[in-house]
Order: structure tokens, then sequence, then C-alpha cells
């Protein structure tokens, strides 16, 4: 669900009425079979320094899983495609997520991102859930901040979802990610004026 604060956890249809529930991994890995949309191909958005140190997170915590970096999905009728930061497949139940770090504005430019008074990254949501991968957002001070916490949500959904709370149990006496609240456009260009990344960010990624 979106509350306006990160993360934002939105479950893939198929697995909603399942959270909490006592169906089995198998069960959800038929319910999953083709109708998951697939990448077709790498993304060739540069990568920030915010993702390339999650990304070893998400390796060193997720070892039974695959997990991917940069990959791109056809949005048909459209010349543009989408590029997703990290794609994890839970191997044993069939589940996708669509794992997201949101800066509030480019590092080059100040061009205000991800902003909650802007639909594109709501459209965006919808084309995943609608080919039912869960989506993920997390602020990118959350990741360069509070890493492995972010890991623990990430397993606490997997663990909601199917079952298989075997990362989960290694991480839950870790902290809670702290909530982060969304921005708008007019909030951004501020963090933008007052270096809001660099606060963070040893050096500029994005």
């Amino acid at each position: 669900m979106s509350t306006g604060y990160y993360p934002v956890i939105l479950y893939p249809p198929l697995a909603r009425r399942f959270a909490n529930g006592d169906r089995g991994k198998g069960y959800l890995k038929a319910l999953f079979q083709g109708c998951v949309a697939s990448p077709d191909g790498n993304g060739t958005a540069k990568q920030g320094v915010s993702e390339k140190q999650f990304f070893r997170h998400l390796l060193c915590t997720f070892l039974e899983n695959l997990i991917c970096q940069a990959v791109e999905f056809e949005i048909p009728g459209s010349p543009r495609r989408y590029s997703a930061d990290f794609i994890l497949y839970h191997q044993s139940s069939g589940l996708a997520l669509d794992i997201e770090i949101d800066e509030p504005y480019a590092g080059d430019t100040g061009k205000p991102h991800h902003c909650i008074d802007v639909d594109d990254d709501k459209i965006r949501n919808r084309f995943f859930l609608e080919r039912n991968w869960g989506v993920v957002r997390f602020a990118e001070v959350q990741v360069v901040r509070h890493p492995w916490s972010c890991c623990k949500a990430i397993a606490q959904i997997i663990a909601r979802l199917t079952g298989d709370d075997s990362v989960f149990i290694l991480l839950q006496r870790l902290a809670d990610v702290p909530l982060q609240k969304q921005w708008t456009k007019r909030e951004a260009r501020l963090m933008a004026k007052n270096n809001y990344r660099q606060s963070y960010l040893p050096k500029m990624g994005k």
C-alpha cells in the first residue's frame, strides 16, 4: 500500500489474497506460472553509487534467489522502456519483485524526481502490478543509511506472501527501516537547492 511514506510496498494482485494465509509456495508458483512478465533486455541507465552499494547487500542477503540489476521491460505501443533498478525472483514460489531506489532530484541537473504530486511513478507501478510483479520503493537515503533494514523489509514481504521466513528470521532483530516522507516537486526543488543528497552521499552518483 502507499501511505505517503517510504518504503512504498505494493503486492502483486495474484499474491494479495494469500498474504498471511496458509497457501504453500508450490501453490503460488503454479498460480504465477505464465502470469509474470519477463524482462527483455539489460538497461542502459547509469548506475549511481547507492544502487551499486545496495546491490551488494541484496546479493549477500538473498542467496537463494535470483537478483538482477538494471533490466528493461518493453512498454507495449511505446518506443520507451521501463528499467528496473533491481528485480528479485523468489525461486521456490515464483514471486517477482521490482525494487526501486528513489532519489528526490537528479544530481547533475537538480531536476525533481519521484514526486508524489506527479503521476509518472503511479503509472509505472501500475505497469508492473498488471504484470503480477510486486513493487518495493525505498528512498535513496534509506538504502544508504539503513541498507540491512531495507533488506529486512524485503525479507518480511517474502515471508508474508510466501511463508518462506528463512531470511527474515536472520534479520528480524534489526530495527525496521525508518519511514521517509515522500516529496512534492516543490520540496524536491528545495532539497536540490540545499544539496540534500550530499548530506548522505559522499559522491553524487546521479
